[in-house]
């Protein structure tokens, strides 16, 4: 009875130890599991949290080449404009220096001719225009021997910047219709036109000639002679100008000014 009672007790014992030792085993491997789940998992949260840090890097990246290329557009935006308003300004500029202004206008009533067929004379009718292009004074009736018409003017040319500026006093050419005659004649023997010292029909706005235009017609031979002073006020050329023609009988003819330059005839009948 007593060796298996004890027989019993070794069974017990034995099954004990195996059932723990399973037991262990258990525990033991589920820990390495738990374990190795714990430590995949905290590799791929380090593995996210580098390939976060990795995107933040590239946005930051892509920012600065935005940053920068947002700098270089409104940089090239500034060029453009400022591009396009030199280019403007040289137009205008050009634009000034090549405009012509009608200042008078000449209408052939009639060119006479002797029974031969040779010209005798021709009657005219000269009269200055207003920027418009309307007449301001009454016509003036002239009579010349001859069909080559000649107008004797003084310009006065001021320098291109104040051209290309619009200044108010200098920013055309002026002219003083002096005399108007013909191939058959000295210019002496013509008729006046504008008198000297008076403002020029064609510039005249209703009020009193200024002092710097009295100074300039005034003076004007002073300032053809003398290019330190002409230079003082602006002057880039003074001097004398005689324009002709052969008028034809109901022709009508513009006298014309550049800003920039000299006179000129335009028939435009």
């Amino acid at each position: 009875m007593g060796s298996v009672t004890e027989t019993v007790k070794t069974v017990n014992s034995t099954v004990r130890t195996v059932a723990f030792a399973g037991l262990v085993s258990i525990v033991g491997a589920g820990g390495y599991i738990g374990y190795s789940q714990y430590t995949a998992n905290e590799r791929a949260f380090k593995d996210k949290e580098a390939e976060l840090e990795a995107a933040q890097g590239q946005l930051v990246g892509l920012k600065k080449d935005l940053d920068v290329k947002v700098a270089e557009n409104g940089a090239l935006k500034l060029d453009v404009a400022e591009k396009a308003k030199l280019i403007e300004k040289l137009e205008t500029s050009m634009h000034l220096l090549k405009t012509d202004q009608r200042l008078a206008r000449i209408k052939v009533i009639s060119v006479d001719k002797d029974e031969n067929g040779a010209v005798k004379g021709s009657k005219l009718e000269f009269f200055e225009l207003s920027p418009a292009g309307e007449p301001i004074s009454e016509g003036k009736k002239i009579e010349l021997p001859g069909d080559v018409v000649y107008i004797d003017n003084w310009v006065i040319k001021f320098d291109d910047k104040y051209v290309e500026q619009g200044d108010v006093e200098r920013g055309t050419s002026l002219v003083l219709f002096r005399r108007i005659f013909s191939e058959n004649q000295q210019p002496n023997e013509g008729v006046s036109l504008d008198q000297v010292g008076m403002r020029p029909q064609a510039y005249a706005r209703g009020g009193a000639i200024s002092d710097f235009e009295k100074r300039l017609w005034g003076d004007f031979w002073e300032f053809a002679n003398n290019p330190k002073k002409a230079s003082e006020i602006g002057i880039r050329a003074a001097n004398g100008e005689a324009i002709s023609i052969q008028v034809r009988e109901g022709m009508t003819y513009d006298l014309q000014l550049r800003s920039s330059g000299g006179m000129s005839f335009k028939a435009i009948e």
